[in-house]
């Protein structure tokens, strides 16, 4: 892997990213007859600054005003035209909790033009601060916190689907023994709601 300059905006990494000149993790190529297209999955401080600049965009905020917005998974992508042109894009998958449904947000990398926004159907997984939030609100319960306190661990938290509503984003763990033996209970928390589920 070549050492990037810290100077470099997160654009200018992505694009040599995309290009091949960083190889990242999960990266992958396809190739047809009007060029080729390369998508690197963001992780760590690239997939949280892409989410960011996807959610602070005009065209995105303009559609969902007063909504809460909760940025899930980011990938990067460079096409690249027969004619050697290429474009690169960052697309979101989010979740609007407002509303209630899943989006696939995209825009352009270089100029900032929003491409597409559109209603996805599916329960993509949890992202990191899915996880992180979800166990916050559990360790807020004090029957659960006792179990936390006296060594239960949370295991699991994966998206289901919900019961009640099914379009809220709901995350479902096991609280298990500390040797991780014995299952104690199924936690469910609602993060629409953000609460646990009863």
């Amino acid at each position: 892997m070549q050492i990037v300059d810290s100077r470099l905006s997160i654009a200018a990494v992505l694009v040599l990213t995309l290009a091949g000149a960083i190889d990242l993790h999960g990266q992958a190529d396809k190739l047809s007859a009007e060029g080729t297209q390369r998508s690197v999955t963001l992780s760590g401080d690239e997939r949280i600054s892409a989410i960011a600049r996807v959610l602070a965009h005009p065209g995105v905020g303009a559609s969902a005003t007063g909504h809460r917005l909760a940025g899930i998974r980011a990938t990067a992508t460079t096409t690249t035209n027969v004619s050697g042109q290429s474009r690169s894009i960052f697309t979101v998958i989010l979740f609007d909790h407002t509303a209630l449904e899943t989006r696939s947000v995209s825009i352009d990398i270089v100029t900032n033009v929003l491409i597409a926004d559109q209603v996805v159907s599916g329960h993509p997984q949890r992202s990191p601060e899915e996880l992180e939030e979800a166990s916050a609100i559990i360790r807020q319960d004090e029957a659960i916190g006792r179990f936390l306190d006296q060594g239960a661990v949370l295991d699991g938290g994966f998206i289901v689907d919900d019961p009640g509503r099914p379009r809220r984003r709901i995350i479902q763990f096991n609280l298990v023994s500390g040797d991780r033996r014995t299952l104690l209970r199924t936690i469910t928390v609602d993060l629409t709601l953000q609460k646990v589920a009863r």
